[in-house]
């Protein structure tokens, strides 16, 4: 599976106000709850969920990137929101560098072995540094879906 087809421009957020990866994952579920991806009402215990996950080990994948994700039963489909922070945030990453490529998962509770090829799918695309670098310097949500379809097409 790609990353783009779970990705709706819709989910990608290029103006995070947030300053610490506590309050982007909030932001970046609150979108989702916006975009109707999940509930509303759903929102604060996948926001737990995830918040849990991220406390039991950093997902900073390094090389500037983040995976946020966690399984819910709250879902039914992939959902995937993206965030980009040119600035960089702090993610305990384990190569101790900023974040600025967040990657928000949420995956159905039932489909566990997607959700661990998923997660591998995106880092193994997000090792890409000329990716990296590109999506950093993009301005749009449709442009960051172009660029990374032209790089998941390559990968094949």
């Amino acid at each position: 599976m790609d990353l783009t087809d779970n990705l709706k421009r819709q989910n990608i957020f290029l103006k995070a106000k947030s300053t610490n990866r506590w309050d982007l994952i909030n932001e970046m579920v609150d979108l989702a709850a916006k975009n109707r991806e999940v509930e509303p009402s759903d929102s604060d215990e996948i926001k737990k969920s995830l918040i849990d996950r991220e406390k039991s080990m950093s997902t900073g994948i390094g090389n500037g990137v983040a995976i946020p994700h966690c399984t819910t039963a709250k879902v039914q489909d992939i959902i995937i929101v993206i965030s980009i922070i040119p600035r960089g945030l702090d993610f305990d990453s384990i190569d101790n560098q900023p974040v600025k490529i967040v990657i928000l998962l949420l995956v159905p509770k039932n489909k566990l072995t997607q959700h661990i090829k998923t997660l591998a799918n995106i880092a193994k695309l997000m090792s890409n540094e000329n990716l990296r670098n590109k999506l950093l310097a993009i301005k749009t949500p449709d442009g960051i879906i172009k660029t990374i379809k032209d790089f998941e097409k390559v990968k094949r």
